[in-house]
């Protein structure tokens, strides 16, 4: 029977590990290294299991996440005595012949360090900051555990790879100046997802769908999706009547937004409008959210662009939290779950795309009538 906790007080732990709702593998199985399967690792201290979580990819299990970063800290002894002691080396040496180039780039930039900045592995500041930001890059989030637990792990880590046991208390290394001991803690502010981060999380899911795209057949009836106008999220989306020449559109200004609108898919095509005569040719008509917002080639589509993304992140979300998910699915379902950060801006993505749309059909078919009229 696996204890599962945190060595600090107060410390994050995931008792959790094969529920892909409670977030990504190294948070949800107390390792934070990705650390995958060596032999050495089953007799490594709070060892609890290898799991194979994606075909020909296996990870470790962990008790407590301060053993998952000693473990990893007993990884970076092995590769120093390797001969990789740098940022570059490390990372490419952990990608086993991969490129990592994208990664070593990441971690270069979020440390300050360069990828042939030589890592000392006594330096406590320095094994935490360059730690955390490979922890970052491989969950694909920010980090729950705090800098004490860190910390913590890299300390009894370092106290293991010198004498083969794992410290009551584990001391800061001699160049280091971090707090002695577990000291009291608690689980780390959440910070919001960078904006670098969004691009490599969209791209996921693209190629994610287009490798395992979900079977639409079994989807339920879409008439049961919750009603969008009573969506909390909704309520902190900017005010839209402040976008500038809004304010010049028919009545706009005092429609609750989406109560007031006629059906988003059910807009008329206006065929019976009288269409001017004359040799001039004629401009597509575009509202002022047309003209920002992909212009002519995505006039008319963003309503239905909206609804779809919203449906297809409500889809991952869905089998993520069902745990139905699988092959490259897998790893998006649980960056894009309801209750993580990215999942939360998709879906405020998809819900203003679609409002935005929606007033944009009312801006150009209000035009389209006051055109005809004047003619």
């Amino acid at each position: 029977m696996a204890n599962f906790r945190s060595l600090t007080p107060g410390g994050f732990f995931s008792s959790t590990p094969m529920d892909k709702s409670t977030g990504p593998v190294t948070i949800r199985m107390n390792n934070p290294g990705a650390i995958n399967g060596a032999s050495w690792e089953k007799t490594y201290p709070g060892f609890f299991d290898t799991v194979v979580t994606t075909p020909g990819n296996a990870s470790t299990i962990f008790e407590a996440p301060e053993y998952g970063v000693g473990a990893w800290f007993q990884l970076m002894t092995k590769y120093r005595a390797a001969g990789a002691t740098t940022v570059g080396s490390i990372i490419n040496r952990y990608g086993g012949g991969q490129d990592y180039s994208a990664y070593v780039a990441t971690v270069a930039k979020n440390t300050g360090l360069t990828p042939d900045t030589t890592i000392n592995l006594d330096d406590d500041q320095q094994v935490l900051k360059f730690g955390k930001a490979m922890f970052r890059y491989e969950a694909g989030k920010p980090l729950p555990w705090s800098d004490d637990q860190i910390l913590y792990g890299i300390r009894g880590g370092r106290a293991f790879a010198r004498t083969g046991s794992w410290p009551a208390t584990p001391t800061p290394g001699p160049v280091g100046a971090g707090p002695v001991g577990p000291g009291p803690v608690g689980p780390g502010p959440m910070q919001p997802p960078a904006q670098d981060d969004l691009l490599p999380m969209l791209e996921k899911l693209i190629t994610a769908l287009a490798v395992n795209p979900p079977n639409l057949q079994n989807l339920p009836n879409l008439q049961g999706l919750p009603n969008l106008q009573g969506l909390p999220i909704l309520q902190g989306l900017p005010n839209l009547q402040g976008l500038p020449n809004l304010q010049g559109l028919p009545n706009l200004q005092g429609l609750p937004i989406l109560q007031g609108l006629p059906n988003l898919l059910g807009l008329p095509n206006l065929p019976n409008l009288p269409i001017p005569q004359g040799n001039v040719a004629q401009q597509p008509v575009m509202s002022v959210i047309d003209k920002l917002i992909g212009g002519q080639a995505l006039t008319g589509s963003k309503t239905i662009l909206g609804v779809l993304s919203y449906v297809v992140v409500n889809i991952l979300q869905a089998t993520g939290t069902l745990g139905q998910a699988s092959g490259a699915l897998a790893p998006i379902a649980g960056i894009v779950g309801a209750a993580t950060p990215a999942g939360q801006i998709l879906t405020i993505l998809s819900i203003a795309l679609t409002v935005l749309g929606a007033l944009a059909k009312v801006d150009r078919a209000t035009q389209t009538i006051s055109a005809a009229v004047k003619n």
